[in-house]
């Protein structure tokens, strides 16, 4: 991966991913911060992969959901590390507006429960800088794709191939890591799952030499990328996305 390693460090089960991900070139970021319930097995892994305070370039938010950004003012204050995320969901994690609300939006009874939760605990965090779009810090490109939540974010590492898709591509749903499948962001906990579907396509019909693919929930895809991304790309419909592959 052009120099860069990659080591997922949270003990099963996992609520969401965390990605440990070094670039090579002296920067080691971590990419989601898990949900605050699993504080612990988040600070057992961190500690164990040799990640000390200080050792942390930053922490990258794909997008504001408690169980992407449950950890982050936390390691803000244990590790001295920035956090960065999306403008659109920094006035939201900072507290300087309220989140739109989930629940009650067409979910199925299990899909609502977490929308409930969510809308009553929403994570809450300093952010230290926003991301600007396009060609960005660090050999990243941000590629907006609001809809999941108003600033859900694609991180895209380019020297190495790395994407990391947060919940606007899924490969798996939790708790499930071993089998992929490859699947658009679900609707019930989407702000506007049709915006976040456009975004997401338009991405992938520019072909980009994506090498490996780290989603939010699933396990990260190497194998027959190209096939599995441009099949999410012919789905018909926001409504239509099914899981398209696996690995």
């Amino acid at each position: 991966m052009g120099g860069a390693t990659l080591h997922v460090g949270l003990q099963n089960p996992r609520i969401a991913n965390t990605w440990l991900f070094s670039d090579g070139e002296g920067h080691t970021f971590l990419v989601d911060t898990g949900h605050r319930v699993e504080r612990r097995s988040l600070a057992v892994s961190l500690r164990r992969a040799g990640v000390r305070r200080g050792g942390l370039t930053a922490v990258l938010l794909t997008h504001r959901h408690s169980d992407h950004a449950g950890n982050a003012a936390w390691l803000r204050d244990e590790l001295r590390c920035p956090v960065i995320c999306h403008a659109a969901d920094a006035v939201t994690l900072s507290g300087r507006e309220p989140a739109p609300r989930l629940a009650r939006r067409g979910a199925n009874a299990a899909y609502d429960a977490l929308c409930r939760f969510e809308d009553r605990f929403p994570a809450r965090s300093p952010v230290d800088e926003v991301y600007d779009e396009g060609d960005w810090r660090w050999g990243f490109e941000v590629i907006s794709v609001a809809g999941h939540t108003r600033g859900s974010s694609l991180l895209f590492h380019q020297a190495s191939g790395t994407l990391f898709t947060g919940d606007a591509l899924l490969s798996g749903v939790p708790v499930q890591r071993l089998v992929a499948r490859l699947t658009l962001a679900i609707p019930g906990f989407s702000e506007d799952v049709d915006a976040c579907h456009h975004a997401t396509r338009s991405f992938l019909r520019e072909r980009r030499p994506v090498r490996a693919l780290c989603a939010g929930h699933g396990p990260r895809v190497t194998r027959r990328l190209p096939q599995l991304l441009q099949a999410l790309c012919a789905e018909p419909s926001a409504d239509a996305a099914q899981p398209s592959g696996a690995t």
